[in-house]
């Protein structure tokens, strides 16, 4: 079957691709002639199959303009056919057979003799599909996988491979976003606990404009050199980002992120807790401790001088339930602890020793430490010789190694923990709380939100320990200065709780007393990274999507590009 292609000046004929299609050739074209008005195309005759829309134009100008030169000319060259794909009418594809003008070019200047005309503003030069074709694909590539694309775009009538998504998401190059001034920065999992990036968002247009390979100093630092007018950058507690901020040869505004700052006080007492959960089982078991157990150096006394290991208390009482046949499930609930923990536990014969001291090799130096702190060195002295010995440890594991070594002031006695065999059987309350649902019960109290009578149970049996309420007048007084807008008040919460005998509560507040200034304009400025971290979560969701198999430019241009084409 031969059909006509309709022109002016000559006749040409075109094969259909299969010859039983039964087509019908639209008398009445205007309808579909309006469509493509604002394009510079003139349709001169429509064809209608079952599955698809036969589109004959041609362009609507009477001259064409050099692309190379400017120069304007009326004298055809020849012609020929350009087949080009739009977006479908009523579910059925739509192809469009260009008919393409090749005109004289008569500027001497010019080093082209001939051009090919570019017609309207849906049809690009090289390619096979109008502009918003381009545009539905590019949609669909940024929004879904490029199979997953592929498969409903095909749905729509367009049918592209998912190698061609991705090569035209590859294609495109997001804005650079030169004139911002005020960004939110976080780091985002690789491979979690083995490689990181960083996401940059502005703060002012709400959307994300940089991924970055990596979330060390050096990368952030080139960033900020690249954007010189960044006045302003809302972070999480991480050192890395400070210290390439504070590189800079101009003063830039640091905020410490709201949200992590309090995340870091409940996870210092989500820690304290854990390190004396034992205190707070004995506290259960007794019941209402008002009257009888005044603070925790009586508790100590009663027990002895030694120290509870709490992970060996966990690991005692689980043992004991397996002996009475209970099953892990059924012992997490009992005791309040996670089920993956009982389960573990239920496994062991014996309790191994803690990875954290073999990791980091401390227990090389044990006998050295003891040695010196019985002489009345002090720790600082200790560990600053270690580091010259070629001891590769930070500070803060090195203390937390040693506690075991202090009493509290500035002498030093040695104390050793308890074994898990040496510890008495104690009675198993009926029902414990998690440490993290106790936290939640904090988080409650703190933000003055209605509780629940077993949630002022819990509270008031925490209540009877005197580290709990150092931590607990902490947390609430943070957590206050943090929410409210005088920086005064951060002063006089840091000397309150500058002198504390609770070493996490210590640590924490040494932290504060590095990041002031930023702390200080959370309080100061309204300025909040949240929306940084809601992109994070879109961005393990895109990895997600894509298999874990894109590369740092292909997430960029998937999570910047959708703002651009959205918008």
């Amino acid at each position: 079957m031969m059909s006509k292609y309709p022109n002016g000046d000559k006749v040409t004929t075109k094969k259909a691709e299969n010859d039983n299609l039964v087509t019908t050739k639209l008398p009445d074209c205007n309808g579909i002639s309006q469509i493509y008005l604002s394009s510079g195309l003139q349709v001169q005759g429509v064809e209608l199959s079952d599955e698809a829309f036969h589109v004959y134009a041609s362009s609507s100008s009477a001259e064409g303009i050099c692309p190379y030169c400017g120069y304007k000319s009326n004298k055809v060259h020849s012609r020929y056919v350009r087949v080009i794909h739009d977006l479908s009418i009523l579910g059925r594809s739509v192809t469009i057979f260009l008919e393409v003008r090749k005109f004289f070019c008569h500027n001497h200047k010019c080093g082209k003799n001939t051009f090919a005309e570019q017609p309207g503003t849906e049809v690009f030069r090289y390619r096979r599909r109008t502009c918003r074709c381009e545009v539905a694909v590019a949609r669909h590539g940024v929004s879904v996988s490029s199979n997953s694309a592929s498969r409903l775009l095909s749905q729509l009538g367009i049918s592209v491979s998912s190698s061609t998504v991705l090569r035209d998401l590859h294609r495109m190059r997001p804005p650079s976003y030169e004139e911002v001034n005020e960004v939110g920065v976080d780091d985002w999992a690789w491979r979690k606990g083995v490689s990181y990036g960083s996401i940059i968002i502005d703060l002012r247009r709400g959307c994300p404009i940089d991924l970055l390979g990596g979330r060390d100093t050096d990368g952030f630092h080139e960033w900020l050199e690249a954007h010189d007018k960044v006045c302003l950058v809302s972070r999480d507690r991480s050192t890395d980002y400070s210290s390439a901020i504070a590189a800079l040869d101009k003063p830039v505004t640091e905020v410490a992120d709201k949200f992590h700052l309090i995340k870091n006080i409940y996870d210092r007492f989500c820690k304290l807790i854990g390190e004396r959960y034992s205190d707070y089982r004995q506290a259960a078991c007794e019941g209402d401790m008002g009257g009888e157990r005044k603070n925790k150096e009586q508790s100590h006394k009663a027990r002895g001088s030694q120290k509870i290991d709490s992970r060996a208390v966990k690991f005692k009482e689980v043992k004991e339930l397996q002996r009475m046949g209970l099953k892990p499930t059924t012992i997490a609930k009992k005791l309040g602890i996670a089920r993956q923990t009982a389960t573990k536990f239920y496994r062991m014969e014996s309790l191994p020793d803690r990875t954290s001291k073999l990791k980091n090799q401390l227990y090389l130096y044990d006998s050295y430490v003891e040695q010196e702190t019985a002489k009345g060195r002090a720790l600082l002295s200790v560990f600053t010789e270690l580091k010259k010995r070629g001891f590769e440890g930070s500070k803060t594991p090195f203390y937390e190694h040693c506690n075991y070594l202090s009493d509290g002031h500035r002498g030093y006695k040695l104390k050793s923990p308890m074994a898990a065999e040496d510890i008495k059987p104690v009675d198993i309350p009926s029902a414990l709380v998690p440490i993290k649902v106790m936290t939640a019960i904090i988080d409650k109290a703190v933000r003055h939100k209605n509780l629940t009578d077993g949630e002022m149970k819990v509270l008031k049996t925490l209540n009877s320990l005197g580290w709990f309420r150092e931590m607990y007048e902490a947390t609430e007084g943070f957590y206050r200065v943090i929410t409210g807008s005088d920086t005064i008040e951060l002063i006089r919460w840091m000397k309150r709780f500058w002198k504390t005998s609770i070493a996490t509560l210590k640590t924490f507040v040494l932290g504060i007393k590095k990041d002031y200034n930023a702390v200080r304009n959370t309080i100061r400025l309204n300025v909040t990274n949240g929306i940084t971290e809601g992109y994070v979560n879109k961005l393990k969701a895109v990895k997600r999507l894509m298999y874990g198999r894109a590369g740092i430019e292909l997430l960029k241009n998937k999570l910047v590009l959708e703002h651009v084409l959205f918008n």
